[in-house]
């Protein structure tokens, strides 16, 4: 659990990176693919000093889940995410995000037969409206919502809670680093050829490189390592996206203490349902 935990908490820096690159003239494109192309480089780095040679794997069935979990779970979730964006705005696009505990769970019944109990239920419940008060404060009002944004912010919710499922069908038999290479390849990739980020601006200002690097190692690199070694240890993958939704409570406090945002009693009152969604979460069988 306490690698889960620390997986969210590194996640809910992101924040101080992206607009870091933003100010730098980074554009979403571009932090997206640098994001994953230094989480590339470093996994690699220390997939290659921990395994030799033993880092190319040869079970196909390995191969395909880990290019599977880099092309859903980061390719595919950065498209689906900068339209959702785009379409509804930042703080609708996060709701719809954290709709992905309920993905997870029911793909979790499906495919590992995992059983639902009633703190379970009770658990997402209380997590998904704990993330909404958190990230929105409860202010959900917009002038019109755009259905295509709606359906790309599903898929964004889809495409998270999928990363505890295939992550676990790829590192049943492989260590987490060889895992995080395969898959940052092909986010690489597909970002690469979908998303075609204008690699020239950051050498118009070369500090560009110097923060993706630490954005692809601190919540991306290590980040992922922890969380794919924690699918290892927590049997129930239903779990694992509640447990890891401290990811938006560091968020915000982050906002709070960095940058001076206001938070209202909502937001707060949002915290405070999170944490106690992760609690009961951890305490169901």
């Amino acid at each position: 659990m306490f690698q889960l935990l620390l997986a969210g908490v590194l996640w809910g820096t992101i924040g101080i990176f992206v607009k870091t690159l933003t100010s730098l003239g980074a554009d979403g494109a571009l932090i997206s693919f640098l994001r994953m192309f230094s989480a590339l480089l470093i996994a690699l780095a220390f997939a290659v000093m921990k395994h030799g040679r033993n880092v190319i794997l040869h079970d196909k069935r390995t191969i395909f889940f880990c290019f599977l979990l880099g092309l859903v779970s980061n390719g595919i979730f950065n498209i689906f995410y900068s339209y959702s964006i785009s379409a509804n705005g930042m703080g609708i696009a996060c709701v719809l995000m954290y709709t992905a505990p309920v993905f997870t769970a029911a793909a979790s019944a499906l495919i590992f037969h995992e059983k639902f109990s009633a703190l379970k239920i009770s658990a997402l419940a209380l997590n998904i409206i704990g993330c909404v008060l958190t990230v929105t404060g409860g202010n959900l009002s917009a002038e019109s919502l755009n259905v295509t944004g709606l359906l790309a912010g599903l898929g964004t919710g889809f495409c998270y809670g999928m990363a505890a499922v295939i992550g676990r069908l790829a590192g049943e038999k492989t260590d987490s680093l060889i895992v995080c290479t395969y898959s940052y390849f092909s986010a690489s990739i597909f970002l690469m050829v979908f998303m075609r980020p204008d690699i020239s601006v950051a050498f118009g200002a070369p500090e560009i490189f110097g923060v993706g690097f630490l954005y692809g190692l601190i919540p991306t690199a290590l980040a992922y390592i922890v969380y794919y070694n924690s699918l290892k240890i927590i049997k129930d993958t239903g779990k694992v996206p509640v447990i890891a939704s401290i990811e938006p409570v560091t968020a915000v406090l982050i906002g709070m203490t960095v940058y001076g945002e206001e938070l209202g009693t909502a937001n707060f009152a949002g915290v405070i349902v999170v944490l106690g969604s992760i609690l009961i979460m951890a305490r169901a069988k």
